[in-house]
C-alpha cells in the first residue's frame, strides 16, 4: 500500500515538489535525445532506424520493469529505492556521450527505462500522501516540476548543440543529473506502511498464472480499463510527434541552415517547441489539474483532445509559421492530457486493493504506446507521410476519449 502518513515537517505539496525536482534533474538526458538524436545520428554513426530503436528501447524495457518495480516499492518503500534509481539514471546519461557505439548506447537506454520505472513510482507515492480531493493539483505539481527539467534540457540543449555540438551538450546534461543525488537524499519520506504480496507455493507455472491473474485483477472496473487504453494511445500519438518534430520541420524548410523561428535553426526550434511543451507542465498543468478536480477528469480530457485535434489539422495544412504555432498548441494539450490522465489513474489506484500494481500496469500500457511511437514512426512516415500519420493518431485518440467521457458521464 502507498505511504499515507506524512511527517509534520513535510506537507504533501513539499514532498511532491521535492520528488518532482529529483526526477526533473534525472530526466534531462532522456528529454534532450528526442530533439537532437535524429540530427546527430550521422555523426554518431547511427541510421534513422537505429535512432527509432534507441528512442523506443527505454519504453520497451519498462514493459518488463514496471510491475516488478511497483512490487519493490510496495514491499520496501521509496526511501532507499528512489536514490538507487537516481544513480541508474545518472549512469545512463553518462554513457550517452561516451561514443561507444550502438550496442552500448542501447544498453544505456535500457538502463534509463528501468530507472524511469522507479522514478515514476516514487512520484506517484508522493502524490498519494495527499487527500483524494486534491489529486489533480498534486499531480499537476509533480509533472510541472518534472517537466521543468525536460524544458531546460531541450531549450539549453538545442542551443548548445547548434553551437558546440553533441559531446559538449551531453557533458552539460551529466553535470545537471549529478545534482539529483543530494536532492533525493534530502527527502523525508513518510513512515512506510508496507503490504508485501502474499507468498504462494506450488509449481512455477502455477505461480506465473497466479501472478498474471493478480495483475489483471486490478483492471476489474471499466474506469481502469478505459484509462489503460487511453494512456497507451495518448503516449503513442505524443511519442510519434515528439520524436519526429525535427524531421517534420526539416521538410518544411528549403535547407537545414534556414532559420525556422526567432532565428533558431531546426535543432534550436525543436528544442524551443519541446521546451514550451515541458514548461507548460510547470505553468499550466497545476491549473489544468485544479480545473479537472472541479469539472471532472473526463470532461477535461475531452476538451483538450478537441483542441489538439483541431491544431493537428492546422499543423498539416498551414504554412511554416502557422504550422509551428499549431505544433506548439498540440504540445500544450499533450501536457495537459498527461496531467489529467495521471490524476485519473491516481484516483482509480486508491480504490484498488493494490494501488502500486495498478499504477505499474497503467504505466506499462503507456510505455507500450510510447515505445511503438519512435519504433514505427520513421518507417511508416516514409510510406504515408508525417501529416497523415499525425492526423490518424490524433483522430483515434479523439474518438477514444469521447467514448470514455460518454461512458463515464464526464466525471
Amino acid at each position: 500500500m502507498p505511504d499515507r502518513i506524512v511527517e509534520k515537517s513535510w506537507s504533501p505539496a513539499r514532498l511532491v515538489a521535492t520528488a518532482g525536482a529529483t526526477i526533473g534533474l534525472c530526466i534531462v538526458g532522456d528529454s534532450l535525445l528526442y530533439s537532437i538524436l535524429p540530427l546527430a545520428a550521422p555523426g554518431l554513426g547511427l541510421s534513422l532506424a537505429q535512432v527509432g530503436v534507441l528512442l523506443s528501447a527505454n519504453r520497451l524495457v519498462r514493459l518488463a520493469s514496471n510491475a516488478p518495480m511497483g512490487a519493490l516499492f510496495e514491499k520496501y518503500g521509496p526511501r532507499h529505492l528512489f536514490v538507487v534509481v537516481c544513480v541508474l539514471g545518472l549512469i545512463s546519461t553518462m554513457v550517452y556521450g561516451a561514443g561507444w557505439g550502438f550496442a552500448t548506447f542501447l544498453a544505456a537506454r535500457l538502463l534509463w527505462g528501468i530507472a524511469w520505472s522507479g522514478l515514476r513510482q516514487g512520484g506517484y507515492q508522493a502524490v498519494w500522501t495527499g487527500a483524494l480531493a486534491i489529486k489533480g493539483r498534486l499531480t499537476g505539481l509533480l509533472w510541472g516540476v518534472v517537466r521543468l527539467g525536460s524544458a531546460g534540457s531541450v531549450l539549453l540543449g538545442g542551443w548548445l548543440y547548434d553551437w558546440y555540438g553533441y559531446g559538449t551538450t551531453i557533458a552539460v546534461m551529466v553535470g545537471v543529473t549529478v545534482l539529483a543525488l543530494p536532492v533525493a537524499l534530502s527527502i523525508r519520506w513518510p513512515a512506510a506502511l508496507h503490504a508485501p504480496p502474499p507468498v504462494t507455493s506450488g509449481p512455477a507455472v502455477s505461480g506465473i498464472v497466479s501472478k498474471l491473474r493478480t495483475w489483471l485483477s486490478v483492471l476489474n472496473t471499466p474506469e481502469r480499463r478505459w484509462l489503460t487504453v487511453i494512456t497507451a494511445l495518448h503516449l503513442l500519438a505524443g511519442s510519434v510527434i515528439i520524436s519526429t518534430t525535427s524531421l517534420f520541420l526539416a521538410r518544411l524548410v528549403p535547407n537545414l541552415d534556414t532559420p525556422v523561428l526567432l532565428g533558431f535553426g531546426i535543432a534550436g526550434t525543436t528544442g524551443l517547441l519541446q521546451g514550451v511543451r515541458w514548461l507548460s507542465d510547470m505553468l499550466i498543468a497545476p491549473t489544468i489539474g485544479y480545473l479537472s478536480d472541479q469539472i471532472g477528469q473526463a470532461n477535461m480530457l475531452a476538451l483538450l483532445i478537441c483542441i489538439s485535434f483541431s491544431a493537428v489539422l492546422g499543423l498539416v495544412q498551414l504554412p511554416l509559421t502557422l504550422a509551428v504555432l499549431c505544433l506548439l498548441l498540440v504540445f500544450v494539450c499533450d501536457s495537459g492530457m498527461t496531467t489529467v490522465l495521471s490524476a485519473s489513474a491516481s484516483g482509480a489506484a486508491l480504490h484498488a486493493d493494490r494501488p502500486n500494481l495498478f499504477i505499474g500496469l497503467f504505466a506499462t500500457a503507456g510505455d507500450i504506446g510510447s515505445a511503438l511511437g519512435p519504433l514505427f514512426a520513421f518507417p511508416i512516415s516514409r510510406v504515408i507521410g508525417l501529416p497523415v500519420l499525425y492526423t490518424v493518431l490524433s483522430g483515434s485518440l479523439l474518438l477514444t476519449i469521447l467514448s470514455y467521457r460518454w461512458l463515464n458521464n464526464g466525471r
